[in-house]
């Protein structure tokens, strides 16, 4: 398998849902005007949709090519690798592309759905240094 031409389709696939779901939300961001049941999980709040969407299908779709052409490690962990770069793309994304919540307000005072890391006026989502330094891990170590 071509993993770069895999990896930078796989991130495609983000960048594509980054608009769906930023044209779905609107400037009502982690799906905070949506119907549906919430649980507060202490750290996060987790929204219906974000269970069926990142916990339940997205995972579906990406794992698509081991249901079609059997298990195989590397390709498995190559996808676990890309869910998780592929979350952080699909994030900051969405600010880009989102229309009614320009990436001017990516930032701790106006994006409140997000705990923020900061370190002097340099600020980023929480999540976002993890899951990349476990997909980096995941593609050197696992792949």
């Amino acid at each position: 398998m071509n993993f770069v031409f895999a990896f930078f389709y796989t991130i495609f696939i983000f960048i594509a849902i980054a608009f769906w779901e930023a044209y779905m939300e609107g400037p009502n961001g982690w799906a905070s005007k949506q119907y549906g049941w919430s649980l507060n999980l202490g750290i996060r709040k987790l929204t219906a949709y974000h269970f069926w969407s990142w916990i339940i299908m997205i995972p579906l779709f990406l794992l698509l090519p081991l249901v079609v052409f059997g298990f195989d490690k590397s390709i498995f962990w190559f996808l676990v690798g890309s869910y998780f770069i592929g979350t952080v793309v699909e994030d900051f994304t969405w600010f880009v592309v989102n229309p009614k919540f320009p990436l001017k307000n990516f930032n701790s005072d106006k994006v409140k759905w997000h705990k923020w890391i900061k370190i002097g006026k340099f600020e980023i989502p929480d999540f976002y240094i993890p899951y990349l330094i476990i997909g980096i891990f995941v593609y050197i170590f696992l792949v």
